[in-house]
């Protein structure tokens, strides 16, 4: 029997999921019914035959939104090269627009310069340790090997000259820098820090370089920072390399317990590539960095002779200069670095 006329109206009683007389309809039904009505808007949506409309445009539509979004993209792509273009003619290729002058490496008239230490096999850990089996001695030493013959080796002597008080860095001509490499301090195959001995890894006696960071014109002041580092290594600057202006290097035990096991110390540098106990030097001469061809970094060798085994010292290198200021402050560090080494006759862990 039909349903029955709801009212004088004559029409029937529906729910609103379209059931008649609000019966509810199974659940899988209405899933498929609504899966096909859904289909169907899709393809609709993709292609109304009635409207001829494609993705809800017609072909007229589409084209007027390809040439508009064609020549949007041309015009943004053209005001950029057009910015790239202005600031590749206005900023220099060879000298930065901004120097350690006009920014916040200057402090109380002292500037904040970088240090680091090579090797450096683990770029994320300042720990250093000598293992007593090969195989990690050439892990570290091929590190220290890679960084010398990437920055620290003069290849084109066409635009280096010999540098002198007489004849400093910056008096040369802008493409030519100082002679001035690892073959200047590492002078001979039997020098303690050369590459054939392994910079002295293997007989617990290694090598570390210290170097400064490079900051473009920057040059030491005069002054007067020889007392300051007589009484920091408690030996006097030789007379020899008492220029005002010299920059040197000194290491030590970061705390008095450091300090009592740290042992003795060689300093090689270009002052003294034969080595001597208390202190390396940069002569003054080779500043300013400047960016030319072939210019290296300064930096000193420093070699730890009598590490004890099994314990780990904590040493800190600093640099002087009347200029440069030296701060540690938790992860800070100013005009000094930090590390720590740690002498074994055990191998390495092997990692998985």
């Amino acid at each position: 029997m039909p349903p029955e006329p709801d009212g004088p109206s004559g029409f029937e009683r529906m729910d609103s999921n379209g059931n008649h007389g609000g019966e509810k309809k199974p659940f899988m039904y209405r899933v498929k019914t609504g899966l096909t009505n859904f289909m169907k808007s899709f393809r609709i949506f993709l292609y109304n035959k009635e409207h001829q409309t494609f993705f809800g445009n017609t072909s007229s539509s589409w084209i007027k939104i390809s040439i508009y979004y064609f020549f949007f993209y041309l015009c943004l792509g053209l005001f950029f090269s057009g910015m790239i273009a202005v600031f590749a003619a206005i900023v220099s290729r060879e000298s930065p627009t901004y120097t350690y002058r006009h920014n916040q490496m200057k402090v109380g008239g002292k500037f904040c310069i970088g240090m680091g230490f090579r090797p450096m096999p683990d770029i994320t850990s300042t720990s250093l340790t000598v293992y007593g089996d090969s195989q990690s001695q050439n892990t570290t030493v091929s590190s220290l090997t890679s960084f010398r013959y990437n920055f620290l080796t003069q290849y084109d002597t066409t635009y280096l000259e010999e540098c002198s008080p007489f004849n400093p860095a910056s008096k040369l001509r802008g493409s030519h820098s100082c002679k001035f490499s690892w073959d200047d301090i590492v002078t001979s195959d039997a020098h303690p820090c050369s590459t054939e001995k392994m910079y002295g890894w293997p007989i617990g006696q290694p090598c570390i370089l210290i170097k400064l960071n490079q900051i473009y014109g920057w040059m030491p002041a005069d002054g007067n920072i020889i007392d300051a580092v007589a009484n920091a290594t408690g030996q006097p600057i030789l007379p020899i390399d008492q220029q005002g202006q010299n920059i040197y290097i000194t290491c030590e035990g970061r705390e008095q317990e450091d300090k009592n096991k740290t042992g003795s110390m060689i300093y090689y540098s270009i002052l003294h590539p034969l080595g001597i106990p208390n202190y390396g030097g940069i002569p003054y001469y080779f500043f300013p960095y400047r960016n030319a061809r072939e210019e290296v970094e300064p930096f000193v060798l420093v070699q730890f002779t009598s590490l004890p085994f099994d314990t780990k010292v904590n040493i800190i290198c600093r640099a002087w200069a009347p200029d440069i200021q030296q701060y540690v402050q938790g992860s800070a560090r100013r005009g000094v670095v930090t590390f720590d080494i740690l002498r074994s006759n055990k191998s390495a862990p092997v990692t998985k």
